[in-house]
């Protein structure tokens, strides 16, 4: 008679395979299940792959991804009462609590602090590695936005150091369709 008994290995192998996870990753997950430290009557878990697509709005700002994609162009949002603009934009103020308006920000303005980024996952930063990832103050903003500055020597990357937009030559309605150049020599 052949022993039938659970083969452990053999779990993580076809798991492994099944789902893409690495064998070390589902030892790992499921070590208090296969070393016995999980009660009889506690809950299976198993492992699982949900892929869910789906799309989202992004609402009354969707005209600032709208001009990035079609135009080229970084959009603002002013208040008509005491004259704070946000870029990224606002719907409302949230000082007055009036609706803003749109305005054309010039692509233009200063590094107020930065890091240099030496591994990205794809998440659309990840053009040149290293790279520096800013929040810069566009020039007529009381704000600031986060954005990859692209340079050939990061090292150079300082507060202060005048940026200008680019985009991206496939653009499509992200905040990664535009990034930062520096202005003058860098």
């Amino acid at each position: 008679m052949k022993d039938d008994k659970f083969d452990k290995e053999k779990w993580f192998e076809s798991n492994s395979a099944r789902y893409g996870i690495p064998i070390e990753s589902l030892r790992k997950i499921f070590k208090n299940e296969f070393e016995g430290k999980t009660e009889i009557d506690a809950p299976l878990e198993i492992p699982d792959i949900i892929k869910v697509y789906y799309k989202y709005s992004y609402g009354q700002q969707s005209r600032f991804f709208r001009e990035l994609r079609d135009n080229k162009k970084i959009m603002g949002a002013k208040c008509p009462k005491c004259g704070i603009v946000y870029c990224p934009p606002r719907a409302n103020c949230s000082r007055c609590y009036v609706s803003t308006e749109w305005i054309e920000m010039s692509g233009q303005g200063t590094i107020v602090t930065y890091t240099i980024t030496y591994y990205s996952p794809p998440t659309g930063f990840d053009r040149k590695v290293p790279f520096v990832i800013a929040y810069v103050k566009l020039d007529g903003s009381d704000f600031i936005i986060l954005a990859a500055v692209e340079m050939e020597d990061v090292t150079l990357a300082r507060p202060g150091m005048r940026v200008k937009v680019a985009f991206r030559k496939e653009r499509e309605g992200r905040i990664t369709d535009f990034f930062f150049k520096p202005m003058g020599p860098e």
